[in-house]
């Protein structure tokens, strides 16, 4: 991984001068005093919070689409009313079509925030110390998780069975489907590049699942449960295709931010986007990318994908665009 880029002295001598020039700007030119600035003034309670940091240009967050971008398209004009009625200031959403674009243009100042995976945060904060505020939850929880995969009558029924067998990956920078399974492989003793007959890469999960039930492979890793994807066009699918391991549990998707966004102000973005996450199945966020909820998270949280970058000597890079 390329290492930090992000020049902090350079940002805190900014940030240094743009204090002083606001606190001279507001100055009184004689000892007679001034009225508030009532334009730059939130009322919390009973108490003024003066919001210092409130940009003069919108609110810009980024979305890459991981699911079909039409669908993003369609409902991004939603996401900026919705969240600038919240905040009560001006926001644009934009796609980028690659997280590794969308991490240099936040480097860049182009954009705020962007939801990015956890391999993609991992990387903007080693590069350009990028900040994760929020994770997202689905089905009840923050983390999600792979299987293993193998027809129920194909004699696999641990992990040991596989040795010997074709295995369907679904493609080299999936964390479910290729990341997490082949280190959870190679942690319980099984390493596929020696152990498995041959693996391949497919595609999609529910690819996966399909070529597994068709008996193309003897077995698969695809996200957890996949197979329901299938379920309308192979109702047998649960009872022909078993799990019979499951990964450990991987790190969900971020809200995160650029270096440098801090503030009362952008507390109050994060406020928002976690109250819009809050409608429920009438969510903006959850008709995009089915979140449930955003919740606080730490960078600490994405320690796991370090781990196993590391295990498996990956170059992370290289997998994004």
């Amino acid at each position: 991984m390329s290492g930090k880029t992000t020049n902090t002295a350079l940002w805190m001598s900014i940030a240094a001068m743009l204090l002083i020039s606001a606190v001279l700007a507001g100055c009184p030119q004689n000892d007679q005093p001034e009225e508030p600035d009532t334009s730059e003034i939130a009322q919390t309670g009973n108490q003024p919070v003066e919001y210092a940091d409130v940009p003069d240009e919108p609110v810009r967050i980024a979305f890459v689409p991981s699911v079909e971008q039409g669908q993003i398209e369609m409902s991004l004009e939603r996401f900026e009313s919705r969240l600038a009625d919240l905040i009560d200031h001006e926001v644009e959403a934009d796609i980028v079509l690659s997280y590794t674009a969308c991490i240099e243009q936040m480097a860049a100042g182009h954009f705020d925030a962007a939801l990015l995976p956890a391999f993609a945060y991992v990387l903007a904060h080693d590069r350009y110390d990028v900040e994760v505020k929020l994770k997202a939850v689905r089905d009840g929880k923050a983390t999600y998780r792979g299987e293993i995969i193998a027809r129920t009558d194909s004699g696999i029924d641990t992990l040991e069975d596989l040795e010997g067998r074709t295995f369907g990956f679904t493609d080299p920078s999936s964390a479910s489907g290729y990341l997490y399974p082949k280190t959870f492989l190679i942690n319980e003793g099984i390493d596929p590049d020696a152990d498995i007959a041959e693996y391949l890469f497919i595609g999609n999960h529910p690819m996966v699942v399909e070529a597994v039930f068709q008996g193309r492979v003897d077995a698969g890793a695809c996200f957890d449960d996949a197979r329901l994807r299938l379920i309308d066009t192979e109702p047998q699918v649960m009872e022909d295709v078993k799990v019979i391991a499951y990964t450990p549990e991987i790190p969900s998707d971020t809200v995160s931010f650029r270096a440098g966004v801090k503030g009362p102000f952008w507390d109050s973005v994060i406020d928002a986007l976690i109250e819009l996450s809050q409608e429920g199945e009438e969510s903006v966020l959850f008709e995009i990318y089915e979140i449930e909820e955003l919740v606080p998270a730490e960078d600490s949280d994405y320690d796991p994908i370090r781990e196993m970058v590391e295990t498996l000597d990956y170059d992370i890079e290289s997998e994004l665009d």
